[in-house]
């Protein structure tokens, strides 16, 4: 007999208001007595909880992997917003690839001269900005250096002829900061058949290009995480600039910092700071969205919102609160037993924990 089954997986969605009604059906509060002001403690209750899972472990979910740009002799580099820890740092250099170089508008050759104070500078919207190599090219990371501080649409395009574009990376609404680098992975292993690059211009867009660059061959080393003792100690804080070893992570509130040792030289300009970060759950959206978990944790979200709830809601019947904690444990324990890879392990003896 054919199994009579709905044939999908994780389709089924729970917006944040689902979660919030089943948390507020464990309290058995009638939902008469549920209020405006009770709803806004639920959603401050849940962003405040999910915010704590950051300092019980690593959800998998919240590793991101980001790209900080190089600048000469920076030494204090921004970790994005929401940045909890860095589990890997390494820094990458790689090849700059070369080319015979055209644009719409501009002096094209200026965005591919490796000279930080000439632009390509173009006028009207829709421009390109295109390099060909000579000969079938594959490049994995694509940098952009605007001179203007805008809001853009683009895409960065390839092709074996110049004639057929594919479009590899479509950014829309991004905002661009004169002097900030853009980098962009492209993932997987490209096809070496693209000799054409391009730059384009969406919608409104006027093109205003310090660099346009286009590498491969990347290579990557690891840097080494210091504490705060160890970089206190050194004493030869502001060595000239060189190849970065070694970084202290200031986990400062808004933003943490990495300084890095020795700070950067201009040589590294081109290349990027790969990071593998630990990340805050997103924050909790409006009503109709979705939480930012997998669907193997929202039995413990309601669980632990419920329990909460039951805490503080005066309404509450005495004893639900104790007995949702006992289950809200459970529920999280079996979510927190499914934060695994499945890798194997290894056990590396260090001294890892932070004295004074």
């Amino acid at each position: 007999m054919a199994l009579n089954s709905s044939g999908t997986v994780g389709q089924t969605y729970f917006e944040t208001r689902k979660v919030i009604d089943r948390a507020f059906g464990l309290t058995r509060l009638p939902p008469e007595k549920i209020t405006a002001e009770y709803s806004e403690i639920a959603q401050d209750f849940l962003y405040l909880w999910l915010s704590t899972l950051a300092s019980k472990g690593i959800a998998l979910w919240a590793v991101k992997k980001i790209i900080l740009p190089i600048y000469d002799a920076v030494q204090n580099v921004e970790a994005p917003i929401g940045t909890v820890d860095i589990l890997n740092a390494n820094l990458r250099t790689s090849n700059r690839l070369q080319g015979t170089y055209s644009a719409s508008e501009g002096d094209a050759a200026l965005a591919f001269d490796g000279n930080l104070t000439t632009a390509c500078t173009q006028t009207d919207p829709g421009g390109f900005i295109e390099i060909n190599y000579g000969s079938p090219t594959a490049a994995q990371i694509y940098g952009i250096l605007p001179n203007v501080t805008a809001t853009w649409d683009f895409q960065i395009q390839t092709s074996a002829d110049g004639n057929t574009w594919t479009t590899i990376l479509d950014i829309t609404n991004q905002d661009v900061i004169d002097g900030q680098w853009l980098w962009y992975d492209i993932d997987g292993i490209p096809e070496a058949g693209s000799q054409y690059c391009r730059l384009l211009a969406a919608d409104n867009t006027i093109l205003d290009v310090i660099e346009f660059v286009q590498e491969n061959l990347p290579e990557e080393i690891p840097l080494a995480k210091i504490n705060r003792d160890d970089y206190a100690n050194l004493p030869d804080k502001w060595q000239l600039p060189g190849r970065p070893v070694i970084y202290w992570y200031d986990k400062q509130i808004d933003q943490p910092v990495l300084t890095m040792w020795p700070p950067p030289s201009a040589a590294f300009q081109f290349n990027q700071f790969v990071l593998y970060v630990q990340q805050y759950v997103q924050d909790v959206g409006l009503l109709t969205q979705q939480l930012a978990v997998p669907q193997r944790w929202l039995l413990a979200v309601i669980y632990q919102l419920g329990m909460h709830l039951a805490r503080v809601i005066p309404e509450v019947q005495p004893g639900i609160a104790d007995t949702l904690a006992m289950e809200a444990e459970r529920q999280l324990q079996t979510a927190w037993a499914s934060e695994t890879d499945s890798s194997p392990t290894y056990i590396r003896p260090r001294l890892w924990s932070y004295t004074r």
